[in-house]
C-alpha cells in the first residue's frame, strides 16, 4: 500500500511539473516598453529654434548638420553620410541615407523630424521626382488642423515656414497661412509654388 501511494504521489509531482512547464512556455511575452524620446525631439527643436532669423547653417542642409550636431546626432553621424552622396547635394544624401535606414516615411509627422522638398532648385529640376530632393527642413509643430511648422534656411536666414497637405492649393485657409510659398510664382501659377507641391516626405530621428 505505501508503494502505491508513493507511486501515485511521484506520478502527481511529474505531471504537475509537466504543466507547470507547459503554461511557462505558452505564456504570452511581455511587450518590450516603447522608449519615449520626447526629450530628444524637444532638444532638437530647442537647439533649432535658437538659429531662428539668423544665417547660422549656410543653407538648408547647412542648418540641419549644425542642429543635428548640437543634439547628439539624431538623424545621421558625418561618417556615415559620406557613402550617401550622388552630387554636392547634402539634403539628398541625408534623404538616401534615412530611406536606406526605413526611416522616411509620409503621413502622421513628428516634431523633430527632417522634411524634405523636392524640385525646388531650377539647377537640379530637370528631372523632376518626388525623390529629387533639394531642400530639408526641420519640423518644429503641428497643429490640430494637421499645419506642419518647420524651420528651414530659406532667403538667406533660418526661418518658420508652414505647410498643410489639407489645403495643398491655399496659402491662406480660414483666415490662416498654412501653406507657404517655396518660390516666386506668377498670380495664375501660385498655388504651384507652395510647400505641398514640392513634398517629398518625413524624415525620423534615430
Amino acid at each position: 500500500m505505501k508503494h502505491y501511494l508513493f507511486a501515485l504521489c511521484a506520478c502527481l509531482f511529474l505531471l504537475s511539473g509537466c504543466a507547470q512547464k507547459e503554461f511557462t512556455q505558452n505564456a504570452p511575452a511581455v511587450p518590450e516598453q516603447i522608449k519615449d524620446d520626447t526629450p530628444k525631439r524637444q532638444e532638437i527643436i530647442k537647439n533649432a529654434l535658437k538659429h531662428q532669423g539668423k544665417v547660422d547653417g549656410g543653407d538648408c542642409s547647412g542648418f540641419v548638420t549644425l542642429v543635428n550636431k548640437e543634439s547628439t546626432e539624431p538623424f545621421f553621424t558625418p561618417v556615415e553620410l559620406n557613402g550617401y552622396f550622388e552630387d554636392t547635394r547634402r539634403s539628398l544624401a541625408i534623404y538616401n541615407l534615412l530611406e536606406d535606414q526605413n526611416r522616411i516615411y509620409q503621413e502622421k509627422p513628428r516634431v523633430g523630424d527632417l522634411i524634405f522638398f523636392a524640385n525646388t532648385v531650377k539647377k537640379y529640376a530637370k528631372s523632376k521626382s518626388d525623390v529629387n530632393i533639394t531642400h530639408i527642413g526641420i519640423i518644429t509643430k503641428i497643429d490640430p488642423d494637421e499645419t506642419v511648422y518647420f524651420i528651414h534656411h530659406t532667403k538667406g536666414k533660418n526661418l518658420i515656414s508652414q505647410m498643410n497637405l489639407n489645403y495643398p492649393t491655399v496659402a491662406m485657409y480660414d483666415n490662416k497661412l498654412v501653406n507657404s510659398y517655396m518660390e516666386k510664382c506668377t498670380k495664375n501659377e501660385g498655388h504651384q509654388c507652395l510647400a505641398p507641391a514640392y513634398f517629398s516626405a518625413y524624415g525620423k530621428i534615430k
